[in-house]
C-alpha cells in the first residue's frame, strides 16, 4: 500500500507540473518572453545557477537565517506559551499584549528592524523571529489550555507537583499542538526571510531576486523563485518527519 501511495503521489505531482508548464508556456507566448520567460529559458538559467555555484552562497545565507530565527522563536514562543498557559495570574495581563501584536504583519516590522539592527543578519533574524513566534505561541497556548479535565483530576489523584505535571501531562498532550505550530511557522519564517532580504540584506535569495529585478533578468528572478519553493517544501518535509517520529501514537499515511 505504501508503494502504491508513493506512486500515486509521484503521478499526481507529474501531471500537476505538466499542467503548470503548459499554462506557463501559453502565458509567456501571449504576454512577452521578456516579462514572463518560457519554461525552458528558466530551466536553462536554473541549471546554470547550480552548475556555476553562483546560487549556493545565497542559499546558505537564507537557510542559516531561517533556522536561527526559527529556533529562537521556537524556544521563546513555546516557553512563553507554557508559562502563560499554566499561570492563571500572569495570563490576563500578558496575553492581551500578544493579541495586539499578533495581527501586525512581519513585513511591517522591517523599517523598525533596519533602524534598530541595521541592514544585515540581525534585522533578518528579528523579522523571522516575529513571523515564527506567533504561530508557535498560539498553538502551544491553545494546547495547554485544552488539557482535558480528566487529566487534571489524574494529576490531583497522583499528587503530581508542577514539574511532574508538565513532564507527564501538559507537555505530552500539547506536543501535537507544538508541532502544528512548527509546521505553520517554518513556512511563515521562510517567507519572512525572503521579504527581509529583498529590503534589508546584502546576501540571500531575496537579495539575489532584487538584484536580478534591477538588472531586468527575469529568468533569474523566476529561477530563484523555484529554488525558494523547493527549499520551503523541504523545510516543511523535515518538520513532518520530526512529527512522525515524535507523535508515534498518531496515524500517518
Amino acid at each position: 500500500m505504501t508503494v502504491i501511495r508513493g506512486f500515486n503521489r509521484v503521478k499526481y505531482l507529474g501531471v500537476s507540473l505538466l499542467i503548470l508548464f503548459f499554462v506557463w508556456y501559453i502565458l509567456a507566448v501571449i504576454i512577452s518572453s521578456v516579462i514572463l520567460p518560457k519554461p525552458l529559458q528558466v530551466l536553462k538559467v536554473f541549471l546554470d545557477l547550480f552548475l556555476s555555484g553562483q546560487i549556493f552562497t545565497h542559499i546558505y545565507a537564507s537557510v542559516k537565517r531561517n533556522i536561527i530565527g526559527f529556533l529562537v522563536a521556537l524556544v521563546m514562543g513555546s516557553g512563553t506559551a507554557y508559562v502563560l498557559g499554566l499561570s492563571k495570574k500572569l495570563e490576563p495581563y500578558i496575553t492581551p499584549i500578544f493579541e495586539l501584536l499578533r495581527p501586525i504583519p512581519p513585513i511591517a516590522w522591517i523599517p523598525l528592524a533596519i533602524l534598530w539592527f541595521g541592514i544585515g543578519d540581525n534585522s533578518s533574524y528579528f523579522i523571522i523571529f516575529v513571523a515564527a513566534f506567533f504561530p508557535i505561541f498560539t498553538n502551544v497556548y491553545f494546547g495547554v489550555r485544552s488539557v482535558p479535565n480528566k487529566f487534571i483530576r489524574l494529576r490531583q489523584g497522583y499528587k503530581l507537583n508542577g514539574f511532574q505535571n508538565f513532564v507527564h501531562i501538559v507537555f505530552p498532550f500539547s506536543l501535537p499542538y507544538l508541532l502544528t505550530g512548527c509546521k505553520t511557522s517554518i513556512g511563515f519564517a521562510w517567507m519572512a526571510v525572503i521579504a527581509a532580504e529583498i529590503i534589508a540584506a546584502h546576501s540571500g535569495l531575496g537579495y539575489f531576486i532584487e538584484i536580478s529585478r534591477v538588472l531586468v533578468q527575469t529568468e533569474k528572478v523566476i529561477a530563484v523563485m523555484v529554488v525558494i519553493g523547493i527549499i520551503g517544501y523541504l523545510l516543511h518535509q523535515i518538520v513532518l518527519y520530526v512529527e512522525k517520529r515524535l507523535i508515534y501514537w498518531g496515524e500517518y499515511d
